[in-house]
């Protein structure tokens, strides 16, 4: 490399610069990048377009929609088995008064010999 930096160069002709240089001593490499020069790899970069991103937005709001609806299902069946269970639990109470009544009468009947 030091060679070719201090060869004469022809008459009306210009000296290498440093990157042609690396190109004839290296040879091309995955790691030039054209413009850049010699230097780390750039990364690739993954761009999404707008309208794979509106896609995505869009199918997040329908899911979004889609689990607020089935949501609402649930709390409303919550609610009608709230409301079962209480009248149920109003039932029971009723009977076990009924069934004390019941028993307190037969204790004050007089029991035939």
């Amino acid at each position: 490399m030091l060679e070719l930096q201090s060869q004469p160069t022809p008459k009306g002709s210009q000296s290498l610069s440093e990157n042609e240089i690396c190109d004839q001593v290296l040879g091309r490499l995955s790691g030039y990048s054209k413009g850049l020069g010699w230097g780390p790899k750039p990364k690739v970069r993954r761009t999404t377009s707008a309208s794979n991103l509106s896609t995505s937005c869009l199918q997040s709001t329908q899911k979004e929609i889609e689990l607020q609806a089935k949501l609402n299902e649930a709390l409303e069946r919550i609610e009608v088995q709230d409301r079962n269970h209480q009248t149920l639990a109003s039932q029971v109470e009723r009977m076990q008064k009924l069934i004390e009544d019941f028993t307190r009468a037969q204790q004050r009947l007089p029991h035939d010999p």
